[in-house]
């Protein structure tokens, strides 16, 4: 039997393989649907807590936000009711959130639940904070409760002590609320900032915004609880030197200083408060007093001698405060112990109107809108038409301040929230500066920025000062505008700075071409390279010399710039920075601090800068922004003192 040849079939490779996938598709699919399933299990079961933690949630972020209207509204007891309420739902919500934190493993998922955790402990502890804070804001204004309406002026020398003697021993609860919102900060650090759910952003957001704000808010109402009282004359009498520094007329630290005072304070309380023109002081003094003036105002001013009026030629207020008060002593002022400076300008008195409204003295009408001009009108030529000699010529400045002082002082407890933001505002602005003889006092002032102190700094600095030499009013005329940019040569950082003058006057009386000595305060071994725009004197056709001098721990560059009516003017310098700063660069961070200079209105500020490498995160006093790529062009108002933080990759 012959064998048969057997043919064996091959194994279908392709088959096999067809048949392997369609496997591993159908456990994938399977694996899938229970992921599925799971997940829909999770809702069905966590569906209701989940509704009820985002109701939660909504309702404490709404409370908070009622909360603080009842601060401002100075119902402080409902505030604390309110604050209570929220604190209770978040306390019982977190609870029953207590069967989620399992998931906070799994992706996505967990996300949210880690935020919605750090959301309750953040409401807890901010609640618990701002409760505190309403507290002590209660035992404060616990002696004006009898009337609603009550005013200062209405208050007697007892209730105002004990106002201040309140205010000064709220320390060691608001440090104990500080303790509550500082822990808030640290939740809210620990919320993601990514990848949440548009519902849970639209409550967290505005939380984690201001949470921080509640601590800033915290630091100030400290250090404010020690300061305030102190210079408000509790629990000892003060006697402060008080000058009008008029702004129309800049000076370095403020304002021509045309008006000065004596103001007596006691408990909050003042006791007596009488102004002068400065030329009655410092006239009789030119037969005795012999203090060399400072080169520009020599030449430009002719004006080789120093007196009161010219006591703010430095910008460091500081150093104006003490230097005013010298001269008040060498002119043989009456008052013998002073305790401190103040100054403001008319600007502040503007800001003061809106509060208060019109004012009327001698037959004019003074508003918000026109203080400034109809004072400069009477002061300048109206009192002639009145008959009044030109000592007396500043008499209404005295009684136009006993008018507002009182009626600032009559404004009813439901306006002193808004009376404090116009001082704060006009503190920040450096309308109003502060000068203790008190060391301590004086420590808390610079502490807070309320002193006008050219500060000291690690980073990059600049200030942009004017000083107004034979101009008349023309401040009221001038926009300014700054340009800082700063890029990289080598191992070198070269800053460039624009500083352009428009004189948007005519010649008139009171206003013509805008002559300045202008000084920019730089970092201490700062090295000119060129400059532009400097000038001999006005209608002179060559250039004028750029002075380096060292001041306050800076480097000084100065020079006399004058602007024609309706021209602009750029002043133009260029140096190099020190090498300090390009090593901090080098290690990851640029700082700089741009400083207002005292009496300016707000201008226009340019920042460009470019340190050849690539940025990670620009900062400034109001938020933190990511940045990419080399440079970083920003635009801002110099409005207050300006701190930016940019740090590098």
């Amino acid at each position: 039997m012959k064998n048969k040849k057997v043919n064996f079939i091959k194994p279908n490779k392709s088959f096999d393989k067809s048949k392997k996938s369609r496997k591993v598709l159908w456990y994938s699919l399977g694996a899938l649907g229970v992921l599925v399933l799971f997940f829909v299990v999770l809702v069905g079961v966590y569906w209701g807590p989940t509704q009820q933690v985002i109701r939660t949630a909504t309702t404490g972020k709404d409370s908070f936000l009622k909360a603080q209207d009842l601060l401002l509204a100075q119902d402080f007891s409902g505030a604390q009711i309110t604050l209570q309420s929220a604190i209770e739902d978040f306390q019982s919500s977190q609870k029953t959130f207590k069967k989620f934190l399992w998931l906070e493993h799994l992706p996505w998922i967990g996300t949210q639940v880690k935020a919605v955790d750090n959301l309750f402990s953040v409401g807890i502890t901010t609640g618990q904070s701002i409760k505190e804070v309403a507290s002590v804001a209660s035992s404060i204004v616990a002696p004006l409760k009898k009337d609603e309406e009550i005013s200062l002026a209405a208050l007697t020398p007892e209730e105002t002590h004990q106002l201040l003697a309140n205010i000064y021993d709220a320390k060691p609860k608001l440090e104990e609320a500080k303790i509550s919102i500082t822990q808030a900060v640290a939740f809210v650090d620990e919320i993601p900032s990514e990848g949440l759910i548009k519902k849970l952003s639209d409550i967290i957001d505005p939380i984690k915004d201001q949470v921080p704000q509640v601590q800033s808010g915290l630091d100030q109402a400290i250090q404010v609880s020690q300061i305030l009282p102190l210079i408000a004359g509790y629990p000892d009498s003060k006697t402060y030197l008080f000058l009008l520094e008029n702004n129309a007329e800049l000076a370095p630290s403020g304002g021509f200083i045309g008006t000065y005072g004596i103001l007596k304070i006691k408990d909050g309380d003042i006791t007596s408060f009488a102004t002068d023109n400065v030329y009655n002081l410092d006239v009789p003094a030119e037969a005795w007093l012999d203090v060399e003036a400072p080169w520009p105002v020599a030449t430009y001013n002719a004006a080789p001698k120093l007196f009161l009026r010219g006591a703010s030629w430095s910008p460091d207020f500081p150093t104006t405060g003490k230097t005013a008060q010298w001269f008040y002593q060498a002119e043989r002022g009456p008052e013998k112990k002073i305790d401190g400076t103040i100054a403001i300008t008319p600007t502040f008195i503007e800001s003061l109107l809106t509060i208060t409204g019109e004012v009327q003295v001698d037959g004019l009408t003074f508003t918000s809108d026109n203080f400034t001009e109809v004072l400069q009108d009477q002061v300048e030529r109206g009192f002639l038409r009145q008959g009044a000699s030109l000592s007396e010529r500043k008499e209404i400045i005295g009684d136009l301040s006993t008018i507002i002082l009182d009626d600032v002082l009559s404004l009813p407890k439901s306006r002193w929230f808004d009376l404090w933001k116009v001082i704060q505002k006009n503190i920040e602005e450096k309308q109003i500066l502060l000068y203790s003889n008190d060391d301590n006092i004086q420590s808390m002032i610079l502490k807070q920025n309320w002193g006008g102190e050219i500060q000291n700094v690690d980073g990059d600095y600049l200030t942009v000062i004017d000083a107004n030499l034979a101009s008349l009013k023309t401040d009221t005329v001038m926009q300014r505008s700054l340009d800082y940019k700063v890029h990289r040569e080598g191992d070198t950082l070269i800053a460039d700075v624009n500083f352009t003058y428009t004189n948007q006057g005519t010649i008139t009386w009171k206003t013509t071409r805008y002559r300045t000595y202008v000084r920019v305060y730089v970092p201490q071994g700062s090295t000119l390279i060129s400059s532009e725009g400097a000038m001999v004197d006005c209608k002179k056709t060559q250039s004028g010399n750029v002075e380096t001098t060292e001041e306050l721990n800076k480097t000084v560059f100065g020079a006399f710039v004058c602007t024609e009516p309706g021209e602009s003017k750029t002043f133009h310098l260029q140096y190099a920075l020190p090498s300090r700063i390009t090593d901090q660069v080098d290690n990851g961070q640029y700082q700089l601090l741009i400083q207002k200079q005292a009496g300016t209105t707000p201008y226009s500020l340019t920042l460009n800068l470019d340190f050849g490498k690539k940025l990670k995160s620009f900062e400034t006093a109001d938020t933190t922004t990511d940045q990419f790529g080399q440079t970083l062009s920003y635009k801002d108002t110099l409005s207050q003192d300006r701190y930016y933080t940019v740090k590098l990759l």
